[in-house]
């Protein structure tokens, strides 16, 4: 049964129109920019905000595995004894724990889906599936995309390239937009950033291009990891491959390092300045330039 961290309804930026995003849990690159770090266990998992907490020991007395401590005035959270049982969760006056993922029925999220038909229709959206990395659960993907389609929706699916090419071609004819992820160049470098071998992305991209799939080619834009020509230029040769249908440019943003910081994760980019607008308009004239039809900011 496909594992859920959040279904966001009303989203703009995850495909065309007005779109209900389906989040599933669950991917094994390595970003150090993600945006969405409490996705990247495929199991529930406890989140803390410690902003919130008012110190009254309820968390304490709820958990039966100790996983939460007042040490003075610090609330420690032993994370790796929990088993995400949701105690303390509901023991909280403060409203500073939460669980992250739960278990959801395809149709239970075909259902969450269809109570904003209206909006669909109207602005020509649909349904995303996203993630975490959707295509590291292909079949719990591939039975929401069937259902879906079966319901008269539209489908996108916001992946980073992850999966064989014959996956990619079978779930082709229930998508009508793939938001395909192209996030750094050199092969050496995909892998040792990402974690992912480069090929992959190159060879879904190519599987995707073959079956006549409308791809839009999705590239976040971190300063000091990707902000380079030799990258930009990659982008557009990209966008000139079969079934790219155009560029959109992703900015770093630092809105994973509280998610991450909640989980007691220490995987993310600290410190790093997010880019202006001018030096995001500056980016895409420069992937322009080196041969892209169109870039826009997503």
């Amino acid at each position: 049964m496909p594992i859920v961290t959040d279904i966001q309804r009303f989203c703009v930026n995850d495909g065309p129109g007005i779109r209900t995003t389906v989040f599933l849990k669950g991917c094994p690159l390595s970003c150090p920019w993600c945006h969405n770090p409490e996705s990247l266990s495929p199991r529930p998992q406890l989140a803390f905000t410690a902003g919130s907490c008012v110190g009254c020991g309820t968390c304490v007395r709820a958990c039966p595995r100790g996983v939460h401590e007042l040490v003075g005035a610090e609330h420690v959270v032993h994370f790796e004894r929990c088993v995400a049982c949701g105690a303390c969760v509901a023991a909280c006056p403060a409203r500073a724990l939460c669980i992250y993922g739960r278990e959801m029925s395809v149709e239970q999220i075909v259902a969450e889906a269809e109570k904003d038909r209206d909006f669909y229709e109207t602005s020509g959206g649909g349904v995303t599936i996203s993630g975490g990395e959707c295509m590291s659960s292909y079949d719990d993907t591939l039975a929401i995309a069937r259902a879906v389609r079966g319901a008269g929706m539209s489908l996108c699916v916001e992946t980073s390239g992850l999966g064989a090419p014959e996956r990619f071609r079978e779930l082709a004819a229930y998508v009508d937009v793939f938001l395909l992820d192209y996030k750094i160049s050199g092969p050496g470098r995909y892998e040792e950033v990402i974690g992912l071998p480069e090929h992959v992305v190159l060879d879904a991209l190519e599987a995707l291009g073959e079956v006549g799939a409308r791809i839009i080619l999705r590239c976040p834009l971190v300063p000091g990891f990707n902000d380079t020509d030799e990258h930009f230029s990659r982008i557009a040769e990209l966008s000139r491959r079969p079934g790219v249908d155009h560029v959109e440019v992703l900015p770093y943003h630092d809105l994973g390092v509280g998610k991450a910081k909640s989980i007691g994760s220490d995987r993310y980019v600290e410190g790093e300045p997010m880019p202006t607008d001018a030096a995001v308009d500056a980016w895409m004239g420069r992937i322009r330039e080196l041969g892209a039809a169109s870039v826009c900011r997503g």
